[in-house]
């Protein structure tokens, strides 16, 4: 065996795979598959934390647009050629080759680290819904865990007064509908404070330290593309992987294969490998997407001066509204930052950005459809995605796009000046169900509840893709709690 156990994907997802294994069964020998480069610098580091200060001012200048999938780039990574060695990033799906019309703003990251080296590091509590019932009795440990991996807290962006007053008045526009507990306040974020740096913001070299090289039982191929799981029968013993700089083809052995390389190629990579149980593909899901920003005068949120930012960030507060399943059905992103003049000399406002992500039906048409005849930029199945809002989903668009109005007056006033935009399918980069869970090989899941596939002995997956509900919230965090559960899976696994 090449490996004892061997991950596809070098993000958050796979990362947390390779750092439980190795917690709960130290000495165990993993190698981690990633398609993308490694970039310059530390590998999976993020772009904020980047000691190259370009990588950082542009990461910046994204970031600030408040979109995420221009922060990450996408909308200027341009055409994608592997054999070229793309550019590290952030691709749209339709640039490899796919049919994406119908959820055009579909992306995938391309580099060591995966989204990880990209994200905002939000991290709201999933709630409700968000959590499945299927291990629900065992949430609340698992979560405790995801805490402790992405080094959650609420202690880096606010409250400053600014974030105060919006936070107070968000209340008075919205308390009196949320559960308990679930009014609004500061956003938990994968940020911490470490060596004099305010806010480092969790990547997979955080949860992962090995990435870098210095472990004998860590390995990372970076540039290396795995084609598909190799399988005797139904027992999984390894990978079939191309070196994308060579052309190389070679088989990697492993016990145990963790397929964590996100959510729309993550069911490509078993598709490609002969492993297509009903599910596959299907119950694609994803929140709809309103953006929005307002410009409050400091004397109307009750502040003297606006507050200073910190160095290289755009905001000063991090802020949430929280969802409470039907009482509230939308999950509020909301940041406070200065409005600055003309010649950046002076901050005149502040500038409150209020996105509103709304549920959508979870539903079996929505889907990811793969070819056996066509191929993609990297020769893999070429996918086809079926993607559109129902009746119910298009009338609670409309009801948020009426409350984003409440929220606006709320913090601004009756005379707010506020933009407000419904973004295309995929935007958000927050997608689940393609290679969703349940509770019975009843041809409604791909994996059980600790993210073995079914029928298929060795056989894991991890990540957002895992989830089999609507996630109203930013994903990343309810996400790897899959990769704890398939981690302590394996773990049983290899001690017995």
């Amino acid at each position: 065996m090449d490996a004892d156990v061997l991950i596809v994907g070098s993000g958050i997802m796979g990362a947390a795979v390779a750092a439980e294994v190795g917690r709960l069964r130290p000495g165990t020998r993993i190698t981690i598959v990633e398609a993308g480069p490694a970039g310059e610098g530390t590998p999976a580091r993020h772009l904020h934390d980047s000691a190259d200060a370009g990588t950082r001012d542009a990461y910046h200048a994204h970031v600030a647009a408040g979109v995420q999938s221009m922060y990450v780039g996408a909308a200027t990574a341009g055409a994608f050629d592997a054999r070229s060695a793309s550019a590290f990033g952030l691709y749209d799906f339709a640039a490899l080759g796919h049919d994406a019309t119908e959820m055009p703003a579909a992306a995938s990251a391309w580099n060591v680290g995966g989204m990880g080296s990209h994200w905002t590091a939000a991290c709201p509590t999933p709630w409700g819904r968000e959590i499945p019932a299927a291990f629900a009795s065992e949430w609340d440990a698992d979560y405790a865990r995801v805490r402790s991996i992405l080094r959650i807290g609420s202690d880096r962006f606010g409250p400053t007064p600014a974030g105060t007053a919006v936070l107070e008045a968000l209340a008075r526009a919205f308390g009196d509908v949320s559960a308990p507990g679930r009014g609004p306040q500061i956003m938990p974020m994968g940020v911490f404070r470490a060596d004099g740096v305010e806010r480092r913001r969790t990547d997979p070299g955080v949860i992962l330290p090995e990435l870098d090289g210095s472990s004998e039982t860590v390995t990372l191929l970076s540039g290396t593309l795995v084609r598909r799981v190799l399988l005797d029968g139904q027992r999984t013993v390894g990978v079939e992987a191309e070196d994308l700089r060579t052309g190389e083809r070679r088989e990697l052995r492993a016990d145990h294969v963790v397929v964590a390389a996100d959510a729309l190629r993550s069911p490509q990579l078993l598709f490609a490998s002969g492993v297509r149980p009903r599910a596959l593909g299907r119950y694609l899901n994803e929140h709809a997407f309103i953006t929005g920003r307002v410009f409050a005068e400091p004397h109307h949120l009750g502040i003297d001066e606006v507050p200073p930012l910190g160095e290289g960030e755009w905001m000063t507060d991090s802020l949430w509204l929280p969802h409470s399943d039907d009482a509230q059905p939308f999950h509020w992103q909301i940041s406070v930052g200065p409005l600055f003049s003309e010649d950046l000399q002076e901050a005149v406002a502040m500038a409150v950005g209020i996105s509103v992500y709304v549920p959508t039906e979870v539903r079996e048409t929505s889907r990811i459809e793969f070819s056996d005849t066509e191929t993609d930029a990297l020769g893999m199945p070429r996918a086809r995605i079926h993607y559109d809002y129902s009746d119910t989903d298009l009338a609670l668009i409309e009801r948020a796009t009426r409350e984003q109005r409440v929220a606006f007056e709320a913090v601004a006033g009756p005379d707010a000046v506020g933009n407000t935009l419904l973004l295309p399918p995929g935007s958000s980069l927050h997608y689940s169900g393609t290679v969703r869970m349940s509770e019975a090989d009843d041809g409604t899941g791909v994996v059980d509840r600790d993210g073995a596939v079914w029928g298929t002995e060795g056989l894991f997956v991890a990540g957002n893709g895992v989830l089999p509900g609507a996630v109203a919230a930013n994903i990343t965090a309810a996400g790897t709690v899959t990769a704890v559960r398939a981690a302590r899976a394996i773990a049983r696994k290899l001690e017995g």
